[in-house]
């Protein structure tokens, strides 16, 4: 019972809760407040939060190689196939999600906290993992070079054009898997005005629609201008400045303008000239920290069946051979996101404490890249960073950005600063595997994600892979950035 001197807590008032709320810094310790009492809970419940260092959404648990039963029991999932790991940066452990049954495995773009998915048929779903509020889009057989879905031919659900205009048959799971690219939300999908824009892999064109209202998917043509070509192959888009920027293959830049949605144009915006032309290798158009400016990120990537590689990265083989016997430990994982249990803190980073002997730091790099790339053997070698000139006549690269951490993938690109996060490092660019080409190819997917000094050249890990997954050169979904947020 309650004593009249003693203060009812409970009793809070909603201002005093928001005040404390917009304190608070990570998505763990919101989940904790409104879990005090049901009026904490129904206070809050209109309050906007999102934290700002993204986690690391990877599959569940080896890629669900090892016995599901055991690990259900681990960590509490109900259904290993909906059940995702996610991995706190700021604690160095891992937590655990469970999404919506029904949801196919795989996300194919993360921004404002919400994924890109499709479910077990055509349809497409953003889904905010975290609330667990879903909001459909319109279907994927409204693409417009997908031209038909037949249910009834397993293994070749999909036709669709390619590039070429040739017609092509995916099965369902490929496709679902493979076929976007690229996504980019406008703004946050609860808002009245969001769109989100996607490029399909094979065609590299831009569709896209209202994500509260649009029943169909609208392509943007090339060749609107005469001065365009009729067709052009985007890589990534981006929304700046009120407008989306999409980056073709020949680095230029184009803005989409949808003020007329059923007639919507491109323009040329920036041009540019052809900086990278590596097997395998990747783009990204981003805005800048302060989004002043409009940036370009090049990442090359090594041929993981490359033979004139070196000796010591041929001779890898034994010891990336994991077996039943390299099991993980139980006290890596959180029991649930929401019931956020203390653990040990596990699977330190090796970038914690950077020397501040620049020869060591180079040499200690170069002996954890070498580590790097014998595990994962995916095989991102370097990252370049370019600015779009202020005439808008091509790109100039810059050596530094500064005191800032850089978070790259299939995410919309996110930058953190060093000041307000010391546990990062700066002048860093973090990734994960998104190439979707290899992805295809069930080789080596998802291990080729880690930490990039742009001072040092050099590549560390934040978190050790092998332990956590039975074949560390194939991590199926691939790993994603989400920063997570309640709205």
């Amino acid at each position: 019972m309650i004593s009249r001197d003693e203060p009812n807590w409970s009793d809070l008032s909603g201002e005093i809760l928001h005040l404390i709320s917009n304190r608070v810094t990570k998505m763990k310790d919101f989940i904790r407040l409104q879990a005090v009492c049901n009026p904490w809970r129904r206070a809050l419940a209109q309050s906007r939060f999102s934290q700002s260092i993204p986690w690391l959404m990877l599959p569940y648990c080896r890629n669900s190689i090892v016995n599901n039963d055991t690990c259900a029991a681990a960590v509490g999932c109900k259904n290993t196939e909906y059940c995702r790991c996610l991995y706190d940066l700021e604690e160095k452990r891992f937590q655990h999600i469970e999404l919506p049954q029904g949801l196919n495995k795989t996300g194919r773009g993360s921004a404002f906290g919400w994924l890109f998915m499709m479910e077990s048929s055509p349809s497409l779903v953003l889904l905010n993992p975290f609330t667990k509020c879903q909001i459909p889009l319109p279907p994927a057989t409204g693409f417009p070079n997908v031209l038909e879905f037949r249910s009834e031919s397993v293994g070749r659900e999909y036709l669709h054009l390619d590039f070429e205009g040739l017609q092509v048959t995916w099965g369902k799971k490929e496709f679902e898997s493979n076929y976007i690219d690229r996504v980019c939300l406008s703004a946050e999908p609860t808002s009245e005005d969001s769109v989100v824009m996607v490029i399909p892999s094979l065609v590299g064109t831009l569709v896209f629609c209202k994500v509260n209202g649009d029943q169909k998917w609208t392509l943007i043509p090339g060749g609107n201008d005469v001065d365009l070509p009729k067709q052009i192959h985007f890589l990534d888009v981006v929304f700046w400045r009120g407008q989306f920027y999409a980056l073709s293959q020949d680095e230029k830049v184009y803005v989409c303008d949808l003020s007329l949605p059923h007639c919507p144009t491109l323009s040329l915006f920036l041009d540019g000239h052809k900086l990278l032309d590596v097997k395998g290798s990747k783009y990204y158009l981003l805005t800048s920290s302060n989004h002043n400016e409009l940036m370009m990120v090049n990442r090359y990537v090594r041929d993981p069946d490359d033979k004139d590689d070196d000796d010591d990265d041929n001779d890898n083989n034994d010891d990336d051979e994991w077996t039943d016997d390299d099991d993980y430990d139980d006290d890596d994982y959180d029991e649930d996101v929401s019931e956020l249990d203390p653990h040990d803190e596990v699977h330190h980073s090796n970038i914690d404490n950077e020397s501040d002997d620049d020869d060591q730091l180079a040499t200690d790099g170069r002996r954890q890249q070498r580590e790097y790339v014998r595990e994962s053997q995916l095989l991102t070698c370097e990252f370049k960073v370019f600015v779009a000139k202020e005439d808008k006549k091509g790109w100039d690269e810059v050596d530094s950005i500064g005191n800032f951490a850089l978070f790259l993938g299939s995410n919309t690109a996110t930058w953190i600063s060093i000041t307000e996060h010391p546990e990062l490092a700066s002048n860093s660019i973090y990734f994960t595997d998104d190439k979707i080409e290899v992805d295809c190819e069930r080789k080596h997917a998802g291990a080729d994600m880690g930490v990039y000094n742009l001072t040092t050249r050099t590549i560390n890990r934040f978190y050790s892979t092998p332990s956590v997954h039975k074949n560390p050169s194939l991590i199926l979904p691939l790993p994603l950035w989400i920063s997570p947020s309640n709205y």
